[in-house]
């Protein structure tokens, strides 16, 4: 008879690479998990997993038996979910990814005002620029820069990043003036990881002709944080493509300076990423909804700030970073 305990520890195993992950994850003790999974092998007649003393691998049919199974495994559970999710508020953990500089910025808030909201609802927030594999890695949703190769993933557009090409005017002075992209390719950059993990190459379109040109960076500095890039940058140490939500207070007063504002940098859009399926869990369903309320909100109160002076600009933006409402 199928144990479907034995096929969620299984499924575990597989996915954290060892019996003491596993066993953390699951919050039960190791020499159970080793327990159930000689029972499953013993109950298949097959040996599912290689064991060493530093890992723990699928053989070749214990791997067929996990990717045929495991799409199975999650409708089953996700039956359970749904019949549940009629008579309780949302609950259980929901694993959520997101990149670094918009996770110190903006997540933490949201997701301390969505727990206040959902009590019951255990977050587990994963913070990389590093490409992480949302299926395989066990998240329930991720946000992601750039565009999603992926087709198993649903993918929601939250934010577009606004690129904005700028330097300190020190800067500016020892290298420009600037006129056209190709200058670029003999300056030294300031690169921020979130970019340069994705493109190998800046591409610039100019807004009015529709020229294109692409920009190997030459970086002299790498860094994976907006902040510890901008202090760079303040130096004169480079050039950069940063965006105007973290960067608006310097530009504004003259710290830092646009280049070429006739040519549009490559956008690179934020994502909200999760599975596909026909059903979701109530609590990958609340915190959508919560996510799409709150990038809504944020998006109105950005536009508020065109009509308004620099110093208005300034403290406008400041109150949308401290998500406060506007003073006016």
């Amino acid at each position: 008879m199928l144990d479907l305990n034995q096929m969620a520890v299984f499924i575990r195993v597989v996915q954290e690479g060892s019996f003491t992950a596993a066993a953390r994850s699951l919050n039960i003790p190791k020499s159970r998990v080793s327990r159930m999974i000689t029972d499953l092998e013993d109950k298949l007649n097959l040996r599912l997993l290689e064991r060493t003393t530093r890992e723990v691998r699928p053989t070749d049919v214990g791997l067929q038996y996990y990717q045929q199974y495991k799409p199975l495994f999650a409708e089953i559970t996700d039956i359970h979910t749904r019949i549940s999710d009629y008579q309780h508020e949302p609950s259980g953990q929901l694993k959520i990814s997101a990149p670094v500089g918009f996770a110190i910025e903006i997540m933490g808030r949201w997701t301390a005002e969505f727990k206040t909201l959902y009590p019951k609802i255990d977050l587990d927030l994963v913070f990389s620029d590093s490409d992480i594999h949302l299926v395989r890695d066990g998240f329930d949703l991720g946000f992601v820069i750039g565009h999603q190769e992926d087709s198993s993933l649903i993918a929601r557009k939250f934010y577009n990043t606004a690129p904005v090409l700028c330097a300190s005017p020190n800067f500016i002075k020892e290298y420009g003036p600037f006129t056209h992209p190709s200058q670029l390719n003999d300056v030294p950059w300031i690169s921020i990881a979130r970019r340069s993990n994705k493109l190998q190459h800046e591409n610039f379109t100019h807004i009015k002709t529709g020229e294109h040109v692409s920009v190997k960076p030459n970086s002299s500095i790498k860094a994976n944080h907006n902040d510890v890039a901008l202090h760079h940058m303040l130096a004169g140490q480079g050039v950069a493509i940063s965006t105007e939500f973290f960067t608006f207070e310097e530009l504004l007063t003259g710290q830092l300076e646009a280049i070429l504002p006739d040519w549009q940098v490559q956008d690179e859009p934020i994502y909200l990423v999760f599975p596909s399926g026909r059903h979701q869990a109530k609590k990958v369903r609340v915190f959508i909804d919560f996510v799409v309320e709150k990038s809504t909100q944020l998006q109105a109160l950005i536009d508020q700030c065109a009509q308004l002076s620099k110093e208005e600009k300034i403290a406008h933006m400041r109150s949308v970073l401290k998500n406060d409402a506007p003073n006016r």
